[in-house]
């Protein structure tokens, strides 16, 4: 039988659906990719149910199409600036009479981690996340099953959104007739579709410039330690582009995709750019220096955003892999040294697929489609066992195979 899966990214300018497959070499073949505008979003939000259920149809069935694969199922990424993420502890008596740590004692202790957090109405959990557990005085541990004590402590990270959106969104999914197979926050998603286990020992930030906003999730010695949103994204960058240039939008967009930079001290002084190139009969001429003047600007504001939440966690220039961009502005030339100047860190383009696949030109799509490709790298991980993560209201249920995804995940 094929092992089809279904992905969906709900971002704030577009909507992208990838349909793969998972062959019997344990290999990823992508069967078809839909793309749609994404209206009725706003700021990685769902703000009009029957627009943004409109624009899932155009992308579900173009990515159909390709495949000629119907898609009932999928895992669909949440972001927006209603996501937060926070530190939590639980801890629980094992119990076991010999003191054996069991699966059903993570469960209760991770079910602890969810009930130390005060109870909101209108807030939905949408991960809990282990980070480190404890038997104990014993620290540090990352797979306590099968180990033995008195106490069981755990140290979490909590993923949790706003209830309307949340709900809108599964809304929208459905209304486009399709089940919402899990949701997953966009930039673990991400993470999952473009870091090696290598950088996530090291440290490492992925950075997700997307539409409406950005995300970026932290990881070190194999943990997420923190991630969230930050509230600025590529459209930003179109929007003061337009203003600058006094031009509209849709011209704006197309002259930072041909004729954009993100240093403009290196650029010739005596480069222009002709808004005739891009409206006829209009004879406006502007240095390409003010362009990227105008860019800069706006990713500075980005990268100081990113900044603020290395201090947040104290990893101010300390993590050894750097930052991994990805997402429509990272395709913007000289975005890498502007990167490593304002954090100070090693830079890089997202561009090879954590899972093993035979993919000709794969870089090119996870430039163009990096959280879709890592919500099927997700769903593929947590088929075999390899989900640290948790769900929605029933966040504390600990999945088949938690012995497994402790030792791949946690290590």
């Amino acid at each position: 039988m094929r092992r089809i899966v279904s992905a969906i990214d709900i971002g704030t300018t577009t909507i992208s659906t990838v349909i793969a497959e998972k062959t019997k070499d344990g290999s990823i073949r992508i069967l078809g990719i839909g793309q749609a505008p994404s209206f009725g979003m706003r700021r990685g939000a769902v703000a009009d149910i029957d627009e943004v259920t409109s624009s899932l149809k155009r992308s579900i069935k173009e990515a159909s199409r390709a495949a000629n694969v119907p898609v009932t199922r999928a895992t669909v990424s949440v972001g927006g600036t209603h996501i937060n993420t926070f530190s939590s502890r639980g801890v629980v008596a094992i119990s076991r009479a010999d003191g054996e740590v069991t699966a059903e004692d993570v469960r209760r202790v991770l079910q602890a981690a969810e009930s130390f957090v005060a109870k909101n109405p209108n807030r939905e959990i949408v991960h809990i996340i282990p980070r480190e557990f404890r038997i104990d005085s014993e620290t540090g541990i990352k797979d306590p099953i099968g180990m033995v004590g008195i106490r069981l402590e755990v140290d979490a990270l909590i993923v949790d959104g706003a209830k309307p959106p949340i709900q809108a969104l599964y809304k929208c999914v459905e209304h486009a007739g399709v089940e919402v197979e899990d949701v997953v926050f966009a930039p673990l998603a991400s993470a999952e579709a473009v870091l090696s286990r290598r950088q996530k020992e090291l440290g490492v930030m992925v950075l997700d410039i997307g539409g409406g906003t950005s995300d970026f999730a932290l990881y070190e010695e194999g943990r997420l330690i923190h991630a969230g949103v930050l509230g600025w994204g590529g459209t930003h960058i179109t929007n003061d582009i337009a203003i600058g240039l006094k031009t509209t939008v849709d011209v704006a967009e197309a002259v930072k995709l041909r004729y954009g930079y993100a240093l403009p001290d290196t650029l010739p002084k005596k480069d222009v750019v002709k808004l005739a190139e891009f409206i006829e009969h209009d004879a406006t001429t502007f240095p390409q220096r003010n362009l990227a003047e105008i860019i800069e600007a706006r990713l500075i504001d980005i990268f100081e955003l990113a900044h603020k939440e290395l201090k947040r966690v104290d990893k101010d220039g300390l993590l050894p892999a750097g930052v991994v961009l990805i997402g429509g502005a990272s395709r913007i030339p000289g975005i890498l040294d502007l990167a490593k100047r304002e954090l100070r860190l090693p830079a890089e383009i997202g561009s090879t697929f954590s899972l093993p696949n035979k993919e000709a030109g794969l870089a090119g799509l996870l430039l163009k489609y990096p959280v879709a490709l890592g919500l099927v790298a997700w769903h593929i991980n947590r088929s075999i066992g390899r989900d640290p993560y948790f769900y929605g209201s029933s966040a504390a249920k600990v999945l088949t195979g938690i012995k497994n995804w402790l030792k791949i995940f946690l290590p």
